[in-house]
């Protein structure tokens, strides 16, 4: 047996000589190992001519291999080892290498593309700063979630986004994910060099996701939450309204709707000054229906410079919905009240009639306006037209917060009949 040895080397290397100059062909006309079955038979073939030289080395009554027919070898070798980076880029030679498990000495299994270090370092630093990047959104995301009264989708948005941050970094930065995924990857059939390109674009898919969830998923959610608000204040729910306005913004901090709204929450729970802060955040927003309100709060605290100040900017304001009569009724309305407690009485005058053409349009009626302006007549001395004013505000009375009107109108109604008797009675004592 041994001295058949070197007769099965001969035709063994004369067939890889022509699966070499058949593949040598085929690259000169594509430039590409296209014909995967062929190089799959080439390295086959390579690993039976070596496993007969190895025989061969161990077996010492073997004779010796011909010169000729290693240099011969050694010569396909060197035009095989050409197509080291075509070989290499085959997705399938590592499920190749996988399944005939080849000695570590079978070296043409070893085919690979040219490394480029530059490529890897550059491809590995972007995914550290993209993942550094995820774990910041995350964090933030879960932060504004966990803040405030807790809830299923409270916990859904602080626990999915850090979760999703924590698979990505994990996969990348520790050992173990490394090694997970690199398993994955030969696995499909995936070379080498595609790792770094890989990771790089998962990395990028958990950033992108993140970062949608938090331009767009977190004003998403704050708005629902302002929206549930909106409806609780109106349904009388102040505690449970608050705690959803102060949720949107927790999640959405630029946000003056949910200002506003929070603002009026506070009026009612008679938290006067926290509604005034809340207000001014939306008037800074650019909320001008804030504006009213705010100076309305500033009036009660008989600082009317600041009323005034903001009152009429509103009024000038050239981005103001002329359309929006609450608005614009109460911009007039507010600014007659400062101007009255001012003693300016003439343009108070002409801001309350204003504000009271405007009234009837308004979806509620309004007293305030009609009181005001009763006030003011009063001081004029104009009394019939005081008391018109003042019996239509009586009539306008609706609202649980019209009452300090209601009694405003009660007492001014009982003076002026008062002093009306007063003067009958005076007149007649004269007459007698």
């Amino acid at each position: 047996m041994p001295m058949e040895m070197p007769l099965a080397i001969e035709p063994a290397c004369a067939a890889y000589h022509q699966q070499v100059l058949a593949l040598t062909d085929a690259t000169q006309k594509t430039s590409k190992l296209s014909d995967k079955q062929a190089v799959l038979a080439l390295l086959r073939s390579r690993d039976h001519i070596q496993t007969l030289i190895d025989q061969s080395a161990k077996d010492p009554t073997a004779p010796e291999i011909p010169p000729a027919l290693l240099m011969g070898l050694s010569q396909d070798d060197a035009e095989v080892g050409k197509w080291n980076t075509a070989i290499g880029t085959l997705s399938e030679l590592a499920a190749w290498r996988k399944s005939i498990n080849p000695p570590t000495h079978h070296w043409w299994w070893d085919s690979a593309a040219p490394e480029k270090p530059w490529r890897e370092w550059l491809l590995g630093g972007l995914t550290i700063a993209l993942l550094t990047l995820c774990l910041a959104l995350a964090r933030d995301i879960s932060t504004r979630f966990f803040t405030g009264a807790p809830g299923i989708w409270s916990s859904v948005g602080a626990i999915a986004p850090a979760a999703l941050a924590l698979f990505a970094t994990g996969g990348a930065l520790t050992k173990v994910g490394k090694q997970l995924i690199e398993a994955v990857l030969e696995k499909r059939g995936r070379s080498r060099q595609q790792w770094p390109f890989i990771k790089f674009g998962l990395a990028a898919l958990v950033t992108a996701l993140l970062f949608g969830g938090h331009s767009l998923g977190l004003p998403w959610a704050a708005t629902r939450y302002n929206t549930a608000g909106q409806d609780q204040y109106f349904q009388g729910k102040l505690t449970s309204a608050q705690a959803n306005f102060q949720r949107a913004l927790q999640l959405h901090p630029d946000f003056p709707e949910a200002n506003h709204g929070l603002a009026l929450t506070f009026e009612d729970l008679r938290d006067f000054e926290s509604a005034k802060a809340e207000y001014v955040k939306a008037v800074n927003a650019g909320q001008l229906s804030s504006v009213s309100n705010l100076a309305r709060l500033h009036i009660l605290d008989e600082d009317y410079e600041s009323a005034a100040v903001l009152l009429i900017t509103a009024l000038n304001d050239e981005d103001r919905d002329k359309e929006n009569t609450a608005l614009t009724y109460a911009i007039h309305k507010n600014l007659g009240w400062t101007w009255l407690r001012q003693e300016r009485l003439a343009d108070a005058e002409n801001q309350l009639v204003e504000a009271n053409r405007l009234e009837p349009e308004l979806e509620t009626p309004q007293p305030d306006g009609y009181c005001l302006l009763g006030e003011l007549l009063e001081q004029k001395e104009e009394v019939a037209a005081a008391k018109a004013q003042w019996e239509t505000c009586s009539l306008k009375i609706q609202r649980p917060e019209d009452d300090v009107w209601a009694g405003m109108a009660r007492k001014a109604l009982a003076r002026i009949e008062a002093d009306s008797r007063t003067e009958v009675d005076e007149t007649d004592s004269g007459e007698g």
